[in-house]
């Protein structure tokens, strides 16, 4: 799986993330975007290329794109504070007391990219931590934090390790 990220710059978050995968798609695989879908839950995808997988993200400032040969999830969130009551919703107490709240939020909104499901199961399935290292509901999973500026990512990927750092592309340059 790579990362790439970039600042939105002026654009809005839907055309600066597509405008990332398109690049990302050239930078990974030397060829031209294909044409993409939705599955009924909203996943995006590649109907005729069913063995690239992407994930794509955006906060107020910031989008993310994650791109590879095994499904992927990501997610990317400008600083805000998030409730007591909010983070009481989507993560567990031994959870809150591991996780910053909104680290808890990227990883599991990654995680429900990953499968392809949907919000309402965000309580479904618990993140544990030892150390620096995030431990994600299945073993066959890896999941990674990121500092992104002044965002926090998150990727997850079944049966590989998240890249070590994304790479940043300036959108602006890009024609």
């Amino acid at each position: 799986m790579q990362l790439f990220y970039s600042p939105r710059g002026g654009r809005s978050g839907s055309t600066a993330v597509y405008s990332l995968l398109e690049y990302a798609f050239y930078k990974v695989y030397d060829r031209a975007l294909p044409e993409i879908n939705k599955t009924p839950e909203g996943k995006p995808f590649f109907p005729g290329e069913p063995d690239i997988h992407f994930s794509l993200s955006h906060s107020r400032t910031h989008v993310l794109c994650a791109i590879g040969s095994s499904p992927v999830g990501a997610d990317i969130e400008s600083p805000r504070i998030v409730n007591s009551r909010t983070a009481a919703y989507f993560g567990s107490p031994e959870e809150l007391a591991l996780f910053d709240p909104l680290e808890l939020w990227v990883l599991k909104e990654s995680y429900i990219k990953l499968i392809g499901g949907t919000l309402p199961q965000v309580k479904q399935f618990r993140f544990s931590r030892d150390k620096d290292k995030v431990i994600p509901p299945d073993p066959n999973a890896s999941s990674t934090l990121y500092r992104i500026e002044n965002c926090i990512a998150a990727a997850s990927i079944f049966n590989a390790k998240p890249q070590t750092e994304p790479a940043k592309i300036e959108l602006a340059t890009l024609v």
